[in-house]
């Protein structure tokens, strides 16, 4: 079947289409940045940070504890990914009840996969709706600095964004731990500031 769309035009059509499609079958190759975490990553438009398709790659899930964000990280280092947002650990202290000493040897395994040399941004916990829980995603935040700044890996702490005395803001949450569109928007555009240091990323 002739096609009526000129050939300049359809060879341009067809170059543009297998370059995406190459994109697609290399997966996290092509990425600048790969996302790793849990549930509130797994929800975030993490590729608004980019005007180009492909520049970044999401592989957290909802449920994800440490050990598992461990994982992905491996998975997207073996894909040759040099850039990471992470987040995580609810899961590990909320869901699982996890003692804190469990979490700091399992955060400890997340910072010994990124490979020397990898830029990393690592989001603490933030506050849920339940109050009482405050000091307990405070002593883990603390340990999770400590050993990020061992690390060289830097942090980015939302809860002045999105919480007020200990307690996640109603308009930032719809059931108390994930978030809503509007908190979305304030972790990207807090990561949209740390991320101009990183030359490459447009």
């Amino acid at each position: 079947m002739r096609s009526n769309i000129a050939a300049p035009t359809r060879r341009l059509f067809l170059g543009a289409i297998e370059s995406v499609a190459a994109a697609v079958a290399l997966g996290p190759a092509v990425a600048s940045i790969a996302v790793v975490g849990d549930s509130l990553a797994a929800g975030c438009p993490f590729h608004t940070l980019s005007y180009h398709p492909f520049k970044v790659i999401n592989l957290a899930k909802g449920g994800a504890r440490l050990a598992e964000i461990a994982g992905q990280l491996e998975r997207a280092q073996r894909n040759c990914a040099r850039r990471f947002i992470i987040d995580g650990g609810l899961n590990d202290l909320l869901g699982a009840a996890a003692p804190i000493r469990d979490i700091e040897r399992d955060f400890r395994d997340v910072l010994q996969v990124v490979d020397p040399g990898a830029s990393a941004i690592f989001t603490l916990m933030p506050y849920i709706a339940q109050r009482e829980v405050a000091p307990l995603i405070d002593t883990a935040n603390a340990m999770m600095v400590d050993l990020c700044r061992e690390r060289g890996i830097e942090v980015l702490d939302l809860n002045p964004y999105v919480s007020f005395n200990g307690v996640r803001r109603a308009e930032m949450s719809d059931d108390g731990v994930h978030f809503t569109p509007r908190a979305n928007a304030v972790w990207i555009a807090a990561l949209r500031e740390k991320l101009s240091n990183w030359r490459f990323f447009v």
